[in-house]
């Protein structure tokens, strides 16, 4: 086959038809040499056949989806041409494709800074403030769709691997512990991976209510998932008794004290967040922050006094 070097759309690109795109120039290099670098020109009369190019959504071809039934959209009819379609990571922009081309929601929130601000709606005025750009859109808009195919390919492939190397190599603890009415599902694993505790609060990482992330560099940090509604004073107070316990610092003996938001300035290497309902030693990017030093085998321990609140609960006046 002769080199593509032209991608034909119609005037106004959509999203459906921005997605076929970003699929044709990240997958299709293999089936249509050249697709990576082909520029895209606006046209309504194309031919199937015509040499060095491809057609999406006119002339008729196998890649317009206006008189296909039953219906089926441009991007799905790419995906089906390049045999990715079961492929995770594009699950979410066929979805979305499809939804927005054939059921007009794109953005399903009736709020209108939601409708504003969704892709959706930045295509449709970049259409109506653009009309005579079409290519331009398109490039413009080409970069969220790969920062999104990105992030899902993170998610639902490199963090699984992860997750599951890391438990063969036994750098996975996974426990349960109980606070007051609630039990909760507790992982410790070493990672320095900064989207993995997102990943394993999530359905697809297992859902996990208290992710424990301890770097390479020592720093920990504790994240919990929001809806469980974790009360985390309790762990804040022993974390801080035990890491000045390990600085050789004293501390006051008041529970208020120890369990507040914030930092405390005998052990100021730990922030408990409110807003975020977690207990970082730096967080995601530690800098100055000295990494604690409590180790493994402690921090397990202390995750089940603090959690089941056996030293001291807050519920208690």
């Amino acid at each position: 086959m002769s080199s593509i070097n032209l991608i034909f759309i119609p005037s106004r690109p959509q999203p459906d038809t921005i997605v076929a795109i970003f699929l044709l120039k990240t997958f299709g290099k293999e089936l249509f040499p050249g697709v990576e670098n082909a520029k895209i020109e606006v046209s309504s009369e194309v031919s199937k056949t015509f040499e060095g190019s491809i057609a999406l959504d006119v002339g008729g071809g196998e890649l317009d989806h206006h008189k296909i039934v039953p219906p089926v959209t441009c991007s799905e009819l790419v995906a089906r041409k390049l045999g990715i379609e079961e492929n995770p990571a594009i699950a979410k922009l066929l979805e979305y494709s499809r939804r927005d081309d054939m059921e007009g929601k794109g953005t399903v929130s009736s709020d209108p800074l939601d409708k504003a601000f969704g892709l959706s709606g930045l295509v449709a005025a970049l259409n109506k403030t653009r009309p005579n750009d079409a290519a331009g859109i398109v490039k413009d808009v080409l970069p969220l769709i790969e920062g999104h195919y990105r992030e899902e390919v993170q998610r639902t492939v490199e963090l699984p691997k992860e997750f599951e190397k890391k438990k063969s190599e036994g750098k996975i603890d996974i426990f349960e512990v109980r606070q007051r009415d609630k039990k909760l599902s507790v992982i410790i694993l070493e990672s320095d991976n900064t989207s993995m505790p997102g990943f394993l609060r999530s359905q697809i990482g297992g859902r996990f209510d208290v992710v424990v992330q301890r770097m390479s560099s020592g720093h920990t940090n504790i994240l919990t998932r929001p809806t469980k509604r974790i009360d985390l004073r309790s762990l804040a107070l022993v974390i801080r008794l035990e890491e000045a316990n390990q600085s050789g610092v004293q501390m006051k003996e008041d529970s208020r004290y120890l369990s507040q938001p914030g930092k405390v300035s005998e052990v100021s290497n730990w922030y408990y967040d409110v807003a975020t309902n977690s207990i970082q030693n730096g967080g995601a990017n530690p800098k100055d922050t000295i990494p604690t030093r409590i180790d493994a085998f402690a921090m397990r321990k202390l995750i089940e006094v603090g959690l089941e609140e056996k030293i001291w609960s807050p519920m208690v006046r």
